[in-house]
């Protein structure tokens, strides 16, 4: 774990480890629910704020399993109808800057998520599947969805108004929120991160801890106090081995399940106002170059395992069973 002042004791959180896929599947049935102390009692309307991935399907299914009765509002990033540009122009840019490798990659655990929770939907006569998409568990928990393509343009800014929420969790956002979204919420605005901050802030920190040749890394629960990236005061961290025989695919998925379990000590951090110290400025590592994927995969760094994809993608769309004494039955 990094070392800084900041940090709070790590959450107990329940790790996937060994690679079996059926651990993955079955994480979110053994999920530690938030105490009912008078602080966490005071956590009452979340905003959940997420751009979606595949690879976050498991962490989100965790929080909802956790907090869906308080999760009333979900902003989901309309990435092509961003400041980023439209679809083309994002197309290019990624293509010139990480090559095709990782731009492929990226889209795929974008519009796989997408593609997922329609088919999903349409199946959803078979039962209901190990792991639902983000919309499914909106639906199910009776929370509101909007796509938005700016959380600080006056439309989403109304929305999360009129919700009045007490806090906004987000969780793998690819917007950063200004000041005018940030106090909205009555105790402010909170981020879960794929590694130990303040190292390896920045949107792919997976991969460069791999890269780099890390053994260790983690989640860290955050808050977001201005503009900056990965940079609020620390709450809660986790710490986790690294497996290099992993893909980034799904030690991403690890670092989120693990950062979804701090979230519960987190809320009550923040709704007990607990005093915590900004962390060290840490060093930003944007999206990496064709040229540093390149030099990762000859060293062994692999973005995603195809059997990997097809198993998420797998628990995301087919009903799971358990069986009875009489037999087998849908959940």
């Amino acid at each position: 774990m990094s070392s800084t002042n900041s940090v709070q004791p790590r959450a107990d959180i329940h790790h996937t480890g060994g690679g079996n896929f059926l651990q993955l599947l079955h994480c979110t049935m053994s999920v530690t629910e938030l105490k009912k102390s008078p602080d966490a009692l005071d956590v009452q309307r979340i905003v959940l704020c997420h751009l979606e991935s595949l690879t976050c399907v498991p962490a989100l299914n965790r929080i909802f399993d956790s907090f869906g009765d308080r999760i009333g509002l979900v902003l989901i990033s309309r990435r092509f109808d961003t400041a980023h540009g439209g679809f083309f122009d994002q197309l290019a840019a990624s293509v010139r800057k990480s090559g095709i490798r990782m731009t492929f990659w990226l889209g795929f655990d974008l519009i796989s998520a997408q593609v997922v929770a329609v088919v999903a939907r349409l199946l959803r006569f078979l039962g209901r599947p190990a792991l639902e998409t983000l919309p499914a568990l909106a639906r199910r928990h009776g929370a509101t969805l909007v796509e938005t393509g700016d959380i600080n343009g006056a439309e989403t800014l109304d929305r999360l108004r009129a919700y009045a929420p007490d806090v906004l969790v987000v969780v793998n956002f690819d917007q950063i929120l200004q000041p005018s979204a940030i106090t909205i919420p009555r105790l402010g605005a909170i981020n879960i991160h794929p590694s130990l901050l303040p190292d390896l802030r920045g949107p792919c920190p997976v991969f460069w801890a791999l890269a780099e040749g890390r053994t260790t890394s983690g989640a860290t629960v955050h808050r977001i106090e201005d503009a900056r990236i990965d940079a609020g005061s620390i709450l809660r961290q986790a710490e986790r081995p690294i497996d290099a025989r992993k893909s980034v695919a799904e030690i991403n998925t690890d670092l989120f399940l693990a950062g979804a379990g701090a979230l519960g000590e987190a809320l009550e951090d923040i709704a007990s106002k607990r005093t915590v110290s900004p962390p060290a400025a840490g060093r930003y590592r944007g999206f990496p170059t064709a040229a540093e994927i390149a030099e990762a995969r000859c060293a062994g760094v692999r973005l995603c395992g195809l059997w990997y994809a097809i198993r998420l993608i797998a628990g995301a769309v087919l009903p799971t069973y358990r069986r009875s004494g009489t037999g087998r039955f849908r959940q």
